[in-house]
């Protein structure tokens, strides 16, 4: 119990969703190493329409500058790297926003082991 370390998760749920197992979303609050790597991919992936056009706008924005500024390479490197920090850094709040956008709503914040554990207090306590 003392060696472990638990994480934090937000919660969302979508109470008109028939089947249980859909109306619970549990976000993990952390860096996502996935969306860093990954980026325009990972946001496809996880269905985050609005969010990938603001990705793609703000790299061609990165690109434009870039050229009008005659910035060498390296500058538009480093402006990349950053972007796709900040996406990794906040992909979380990113889902979460995307899923209060199709109707879930935040309930509570949970902390836990693992997400299967996260899972079985939310139930606990929503009984």
């Amino acid at each position: 119990m003392f060696l472990t370390s638990e994480k934090i998760y937000n919660v969302f749920e979508k109470p008109e969703s028939p089947e249980p197992t859909d109306r619970v979303v549990l976000l993990r609050e952390s860096f996502t190493f996935w969306a860093f790597i990954f980026g325009p991919l990972w946001l496809l992936v996880k269905r985050q329409w609005l969010v990938f056009s603001g990705f793609v706008a703000c790299a061609i924005f990165v690109r434009i500058t870039a050229g009008v500024l005659d910035l060498p390479m390296g500058m538009v490197t480093v402006a990349a790297l950053f972007l796709h920090l900040m996406l990794g850094y906040h992909a979380s709040d990113l889902r979460a926003w995307t899923l209060k956008r199709k109707g879930y709503r935040f309930a509570g914040v949970l902390a836990a082991e693992s997400p299967m554990h996260a899972q079985r207090r939310y139930y606990e306590f929503a009984a």
